[in-house]
């Protein structure tokens, strides 16, 4: 018996083996979380089918969800013995047996804006955080275990898994994703992050067991496919796939163009998206299999999406139903001023993404009216502000990339007061570093945190930005400066933060050019290298500092570069595109580099976590705002078997640790 125990900081990851002593049997239909206490399992809240058959002492009898039934006297699909893998995973409910039924209803912004979360209730990665938030468990994936090293890992997955249209999910899928997706130039002229920094390759041992292999330790990735990797699935269905693929069609290319494609890598994008959420935002997602709880209904429209139960889901609770209870989700595409509204009249089961805190008055105030419960996990850090250092002004990208510039801009904003106005005061005035990291000192949180517009004045007056007649300040050639910000309310919370910020700004002589753009079109100018300002979500916590470093050094992000971006072109391309990097950029890269190969805990993680913090704080990259940042987490009256959050962030795939699949409605309470 083997077990491998990192203490991670504040967080205790334990891969552990427990023995299954003699229990009395228990009913199925009786074993859940409230009465679980005979129930010896490997893994927080799920076990294997074999394990708990051999607590029961007696066979598992599968049954099914009644929305299958015609389909199934018609023969269109399958029996429930038929669909599900040899090797289902058991799920043990949080409080009771659901019912089947019902419409898990949304919000989101629209397209690409604000749907990670809706797309968490359906998450099916390899693996997950459970709701400790702590511990990694198994899902897709069955098992695992790493060479000594960890540079390799062996990954089992389930015999007759199946994807949503009834082929089998093989190893050979998992070979297609990273040999023939993540690694094809055409695809993907630059080797999207982490396999891009490891030198990644993929061994198919059999038919359900695949091992990957690094050119050095990773000992991270579990972290990230259980984190923010999660939206990244590290396989793909090559049976329906291949059919786009050059290296499986011949003709890929020429079909392509036939169909007015550029080529056939671009037709396969239609079908393929890294980011998983992207293949449903058009009709070609009905046709695309997955392994989710949910599959898309029908075809989306400009106001939502809908998606229905996946009869070939691979998880079933304790009593042999197969999950989901729940029949469909229904995520809406709303204005984020008509949110409370909708939430107040009872239209929302769920919702927290993007949630202003200010609101969450006038919700408390409306409960009895909507029906609903509020919860206020920490969600990490508020709004953060990143100067664009590689503009292609070059005026603005001098004073920008100048440390005083970026001082002067934090020291200006009064944190207190926003804290009082926007956050009810329940938040802490600090910088933006990761939370719950052991080498981040308080002097590194209040680093140039204070509010002091003195001092920021003259850092101004010391990099040259004199003040012209009007008071506003000067570039240093004599032409009046103007900041253009560009924000989105995906990352800002509300309109009302950048007009404070815009206020300090100005009374240091800083004139502002405020506009609200969408997600999209922050990010284009991001990518383009235009913008003066970007605000993204931002590495709270360390687990994700852990698995993906890159989110705390440029160009600061996971799935979108963020800041930073012509320095990201030159490392991507070998020094022939973009600009070479200043020494302190390639010095957090190559520490980034160490970093997720390292024990957390150890000597050398902690004194190479504090250069990280040490660096950033030097240059300012980022300028923070708040610190405990709670999320407004709206969850009708109506759902069963819904735990209370500990944490709620995009950096733990919102509510994937939280088991959407075994939440139900209430007897008599469907939608």
């Amino acid at each position: 018996m083997k077990y491998f125990t990192t203490i991670f900081g504040f967080f205790l990851i334990i891969f552990c083996c427990f023995s299954f002593g003699s229990a009395p049997q228990a009913k199925a239909k009786s074993t859940t979380l409230l009465n679980s206490k005979e129930l010896h399992s490997k893994f927080p809240k799920q076990m294997e089918l074999v394990a708990y058959e051999r607590h029961l002492g007696e066979k598992v009898v599968f049954h099914e969800n009644p929305l299958f039934e015609q389909k199934i006297i018609s023969g269109t699909l399958p029996r429930l013995e038929d669909r599900l893998p040899l090797e289902p995973l058991v799920v043990i409910p949080n409080d009771t047996i659901g019912n089947y039924g019902g419409t898990l209803r949304g919000l989101s912004l629209s397209y690409e804006s604000g749907t990670s979360e809706i797309l968490s209730w359906r998450q099916a990665n390899f693996v997950r955080f459970s709701d400790d938030n702590r511990t990694i468990v198994p899902n897709v994936a069955k098992s695992w275990k790493w060479n000594n090293d960890y540079s390799e890992i062996t990954f089992n997955l389930r015999k007759g898994h199946l994807w949503s249209d009834g082929a089998t999910f093989t190893a050979d899928d998992v070979l297609f994703y990273l040999n023939d997706i993540i690694l094809n130039k055409e695809v993907h002229k630059q080797t999207p992050a982490p396999w891009n920094d490891f030198g990644s390759r993929v061994e198919k041992i059999d038919e359900t067991t695949v091992k990957f292999i690094f050119k050095k330790p990773y000992t991270s990735l579990l972290f990230y496919l259980g984190g923010n990797g999660s939206y990244y699935d590290p396989f793909a269905p090559k049976h329906f796939l291949a059919q786009y693929h050059i290296n499986y069609n011949l003709n890929a290319d020429k079909e392509a163009k036939d169909n007015g494609f550029e080529n056939w890598a671009a037709r396969f994008h239609i079908y393929w998206n890294r980011w998983k959420d992207g293949v449903v935002n058009n009709a070609s997602g009905l046709d695309v299999p997955t392994l989710e709880s949910h599959i898309l209904k029908e075809a989306p429209t400009p106001k939502g999406r809908i998606f229905i139960a996946n009869p070939y889901y691979f998880k079933i609770d304790t009593a042999g139903n197969q999950l989901p209870y729940i029949n469909f989700h229904h995520e809406r595409f709303l204005k984020k001023k008509l949110w409370a509204r909708e939430i107040i009249e009872g239209r929302i089961d769920q919702k927290s993404q993007n949630m202003p805190l200010d609101i969450y008055p006038l919700l408390k105030a409306n409960l009895k009216k909507g029906n609903y419960s509020l919860q206020l996990p920490i969600t990490g850090l508020g709004p953060v502000i990143f100067f664009n250092k590689t503009h292609k002004d070059p005026v603005k990208k001098k004073i920008y990339a100048d440390a005083k510039f970026n001082y002067a801009a934090s020291l200006a904003i009064n944190r207190s007061e926003i804290n009082q106005k926007l956050f009810l005061n329940l938040c802490k005035p600090q910088q933006a570093l990761p939370q719950n990291i052991p080498f981040a000192t308080d002097k590194d949180k209040h680093f140039m945190a204070q509010y002091d517009p003195e001092k920021a004045n003259n850092f101004l007056d010391d990099i040259g930005l004199k003040r012209g007649p009007d008071g506003y300040r000067l570039s240093p050639d004599g032409k009046p400066f103007t900041i253009v910000w560009d924000y989105s309310l995906q990352f800002l919370w509300s309109h009302e933060l950048p007009k404070l910020i815009v206020g300090y700004w100005n009374a240091l002589g800083l004139r502002v050019d405020l506009k609200e753009v969408s997600s999209n079109e922050a990010r284009a100018k991001q990518l383009a290298n235009t913008n003066d300002i970007s605000n993204e979500v931002f590495s709270p916590f360390e687990p994700s500092l852990f698995a993906s470093p890159n989110t705390f050094m440029p160009p600061y992000g996971t799935s979108n570069p963020v800041t930073g971006i012509a320095w990201w072109q030159w490392k991507n391309s070998n020094g022939k595109l973009g600009e070479e990097p200043p020494l302190w950029v390639k010095n957090l890269w190559e520490i980034g580099e160490t970093f997720v190969s390292l024990v957390p805990g150890s000597d050398w993680y902690n004194a190479l976590g504090k250069k990280i913090i040490q660096i950033n704080l030097e240059n300012l990259s980022v300028i923070g705002t708040l610190a405990e940042v709670p999320l407004i987490t709206v969850v009708s009256n109506k759902l069963g078997n819904v735990p209370q959050w500990k944490i709620n962030s995009y950096y733990y795939g919102y509510a994937y640790p939280y088991r959407v699949d075994q939440w139900f409605f209430k007897q008599g309470l469907f939608k």
